[in-house]
C-alpha cells in the first residue's frame, strides 16, 4: 500500500507541471479523463435485483446461498440449485426467511439436479418458473494436494465439478436467455441492443483469485479457474449477438464449508503463503458481486490484492476503471514479482526438503539447484 500511495503522490504531483506540457500530452490526459468518466455517464441501466428472475447454481451453501438471501431481500425471484435435496431444502427455508415482506409474489424455488452434463443443466433451467434473466454460476470447490500425489480421478473431479458445472449452465442459460429475451434485428450495434428488455439479461460465472495466478498446492483447482475466465471472456465477446451480458467473479479465500473442506487436504506449504489472508465471509463477498454488477464491471473482485494481480492480467478485457487500472498495472507490475521471487518462491524452496523425506524421495535430488 505504501508503494501505491507513493506513486498516487508523484502522479499528483506531475498534474502541477502540465501547463508546460506539449498540448498531444494534454490532449492524452483529456481523451484518457474522457474515457475513465465514461462509466459514470453510460445509458445502461444500473442493474436491480428487484423483479429479477435468477438461478444460482451451488446456491444450498456458501456463496451461492448468501447470494441467494441477498437478492431475495432485494425483491428477486430467486431459483437455487444443488445436488442434494435435503440441503436444497433446508436452503429454501432460509431464503424465504430473507425476502423481501412487500412482494406476497415473490417466488422462492430449487431444483436438484447434476449440473456437470448438458442434459443435468438444460433440465434446471426448464424447470425453472420462468427463463431466467440472471443467472450465478457458483457451484465448485478445490480439493488441494501436491500433483505428484493426486491422482486421475482428483483431476476428473476438478474438471467436472469446477469447469463443467459453469461450462454447462452458461450454455443452457445462454440458449434460453436468446429466445426468450430476443434482440430485435432492426438495426445494428447500439441501436438493436436497445431493444433489448431492461436491464439486459446476464450471465456470471465465478472463478476465483487463482483464475488470476498458479500456486503450489492448487494444480487440480486453478486450471479450471483460469478456464472460466477464459470463458468469461469469450461468451463477453459472442453474447453481444444476443444482448446478454457476461461477468466474472474473482474471489479470494470465503469462509465457507467449502473452505473447511479444501483445509482437509492443504499442503502446509500452500497455508503458510495463505497466511495472510483472512478471507471473507460468504455475505460478505455476495454483496461484493453484486455492487460489482451495478458498477458493470465486467472482471469484479472482493479486494485490493485480487485487484492488483486482475490489473495486471487484463489483456483485451474491458477495464473497470482506465485510469486507475493503468496505475494498478504500474504498482502490480513492480510488486508482484518481488512478492512472487522473495515471498512464495523462497518459501517453497526451503520447504523442499520436508516435502522429498515426506514423499520419500531421494534427499539427492533436492539439494539441486533452485534457478
Amino acid at each position: 500500500m505504501a508503494s501505491l500511495a507513493n506513486l498516487w503522490a508523484s502522479l499528483t504531483a506531475a498534474t502541477t507541471t502540465t501547463a508546460t506540457a506539449p498540448p498531444l500530452l494534454i490532449a492524452l490526459v483529456l481523451v484518457i479523463l474522457a474515457m475513465a468518466w465514461s462509466p459514470f455517464v453510460s445509458s445502461s441501466p444500473r442493474w436491480n435485483p428487484a423483479g429479477r428472475n435468477v438461478l444460482i447454481t451451488g446456491g444450498s451453501q456458501g456463496l451461492g446461498l448468501a447470494l441467494a438471501q441477498l437478492l431475495a431481500s432485494q425483491g428477486s425471484n430467486v431459483t437455487i440449485c444443488a445436488r442434494t435435496e435435503s440441503k436444497l431444502q433446508s436452503a429454501v427455508d432460509s431464503i424465504r426467511a430473507s425476502a423481501k415482506t412487500s412482494a406476497p409474489s415473490q417466488r422462492i424455488d430449487y431444483v436438484a439436479a447434476d449440473i456437470s452434463t448438458f442434459a443435468g443443466a438444460q433440465h434446471v433451467v426448464a424447470s425453472c418458473p420462468v427463463v431466467p434473466d440472471t443467472v450465478f454460476c457458483c457451484a465448485g470447490g478445490a480439493k488441494p494436494g501436491f500433483f505428484l500425489s493426486q491422482t486421475e480421478a482428483d483431476f476428473q473431479a476438478g474438471i467436472k465439478t469446477d469447469y463443467l458445472t459453469c461450462l454447462s449452465t452458461a450454455h443452457a442459460a445462454a440458449n434460453a436467455m436468446a429466445r426468450a429475451y430476443p434482440v430485435v434485428a432492426s438495426g445494428s450495434g447500439d441501436k438493436a441492443a436497445a431493444s433489448t428488455p431492461a436491464p439486459r439479461p446476464k450471465i456470471v460465472l465465478v472463478s476465483s483469485m487463482l483464475g488470476f495466478m498458479g500456486l503450489v498446492g492448487y494444480s487440480q483447482y486453478t486450471p479450471m479457474k483460469h478456464a472460466i475466465r477464459g470463458l468469461a471472456e469469450s461468451l463477453r465477446s459472442e453474447l453481444l449477438l444476443y444482448g446478454i451480458d457476461v461477468h466474472a467473479y474473482f474471489p479470494a479465500t470465503i469462509l465457507s464449508p467449502g473452505f473447511d473442506e479444501e483445509n482437509k487436504t492443504k499442503p502446509k506449504i500452500t497455508r503458510d503463503i495463505e497466511g495472510a489472508d483472512e478471507g471473507l465471509t460468504p455475505e460478505q463477498c455476495a454483496k461484493k458481486l453484486v455492487r460489482g454488477l451495478q458498477a458493470n464491471n465486467f472482471f469484479i473482485t472482493s479486494d485490493t490484492v485480487t485487484d492488483l494481480f486482475r490489473s495486471s492480467a487484463l489483456g483485451s478485457a474491458p477495464t473497470n476503471n482506465v485510469v486507475l487500472d493503468r496505475i494498478m498495472a504500474v504498482v502490480a507490475w513492480i510488486a508482484l514479482p518481488i512478492w512472487r521471487h522473495f515471498e512464495a518462491d523462497k518459501a517453497i524452496k526451503a520447504h523442499r526438503q520436508q516435502h522429498y523425506e515426506d514423499l520419500g524421495l531421494s534427499s539427492s535430488s533436492s539439494s539441486s539447484s533452485s534457478s
